[in-house]
């Protein structure tokens, strides 16, 4: 995009965001929050609230608990903590469902301004981060281009269609070969706006982008998928180990590829120590920062900026070992190990897993 249209499209962005894309984007998850059933509007809030508190207290110590924590604080968490069970059961709700809730709603906001932001730059991320996602297309494209290949490839998480260029530069040749799914349909919606046209010229088939769940979205049975490429996304999905066994599901057998990449690195999931303290009777959030003395070494520099969206950091090759070891059904090896997060290789290469279908 040369620069008159690129300042052109910011300008049209802003003013659909309401003059400001942060405010319009927390305007936009607001009304979509408010327009929910009653029962599962104050389900999600209630949700919200609890795993806001559970992930507070969890890295504290029970001295720590009693001295930063009010004990009415602690009341208020259980009495919502039962609150909330008692509306999931008499709306068969699951903790999957409302973490799907904020899913859909946030990045349902956020879609126009991330999708037209992409285009700005041509699509493309800084280029020691590009690099990254280059490398990790390659691996998925290899697996669907070599010898005795299905030819398909699935990009769970697409979003607006973020890595369908880089996966048509590492060598992805006709277009039918690719389907995206996420969760979001206004993300589906631009995906399909930008990359949904192209057909490959012998069967007239394209690109095929669907909103759905990707846990329990039916895709016309297993084994059918040459890779599947996981890109800034495993993180946000709410059951980890539920995901990859899926993946695992979806593989051709002999050499089908599971591919995790996040370009800027295990520890941009996770922040910097920050614990926020709600004043007793007061109901307001405080920040206090520096208080990693009181938390556990392996905690230290690792507590998530927002645990209702993403559950946990990503896994570490010894996690991915331990996991596939106790999972010998999913028929998966660890190919490629990660960078441990705060680790130069972290730092210097970013993020990648590759997995293996035996």
């Amino acid at each position: 995009m040369n620069p008159r249209d690129a300042k052109r499209a910011k300008q049209q962005l802003t003013e659909r965001y309401g003059g400001d894309i942060g405010k319009g984007t927390q305007e936009r998850i607001q009304t979509s929050l408010e327009s929910l059933e009653p029962h599962l509007r104050e389900a999600a809030e209630l949700h919200k609230g609890v795993t806001q508190f559970d992930a507070l207290v969890a890295p504290m110590t029970p001295a720590d608990r009693n001295r930063l924590i009010a004990p009415v604080q602690s009341q208020m968490a259980e009495d919502d903590r039962k609150k909330l069970k008692t509306i999931m059961e008499e709306h068969n709700l699951s903790d999957r469902e409302l973490h799907n809730v904020y899913q859909r709603i946030t990045w349902d906001a956020a879609a126009d301004a991330k999708a037209t932001q992409a285009d700005i730059v041509g699509n493309k991320m800084k280029p020691e981060l590009q690099e990254r996602i280059t490398k990790a297309c390659a691996i998925a494209v290899e697996a669907a281009e070599c010898e005795g290949a299905l030819g398909k490839i699935l990009d769970v998480g697409c979003g607006h269609g973020a890595i369908v260029r880089s996966l048509v530069d590492a060598g992805l040749s006709e277009p039918d070969m690719y389907v995206g799914i996420d969760l979001s349909s206004e993300m589906v919606k631009n995906a399909i706006e930008r990359y949904g046209s192209a057909r490959n010229g012998r069967t007239g088939k394209g690109r095929v982008f669907v909103a759905d769940d990707f846990l329990t979205h039916d895709f016309g049975g297993d084994g059918i998928f040459d890779s599947v490429i996981i890109c800034s996304t495993l993180h946000d999905l709410p059951d980890m180990e539920a995901s990859i066994e899926r993946s695992s599901s979806l593989l051709r057998a002999n050499g089908g590829k599971v591919v995790i990449v996040h370009a800027q690195g295990a520890q941009h999931v996770l922040v910097s120590v920050h614990v926020a303290i709600i004043s007793p009777g007061s109901g307001n959030l405080h920040v206090l920062t520096g208080i990693s003395s009181i938390l556990p070494n392996s905690l230290q520099g690792q507590h998530k900026a927002n645990p209702v969206m993403v559950k946990r950091g990503l896994p570490t090759a010894k996690e991915w070992v331990e996991m596939l070891d106790n999972h010998s059904e999913w028929g998966l090896t660890l190919e490629y190990e990660p960078a441990d997060p705060r680790s130069d290789k972290d730092e210097n290469e970013g993020y990648l897993a590759v997995l293996s279908k035996v």
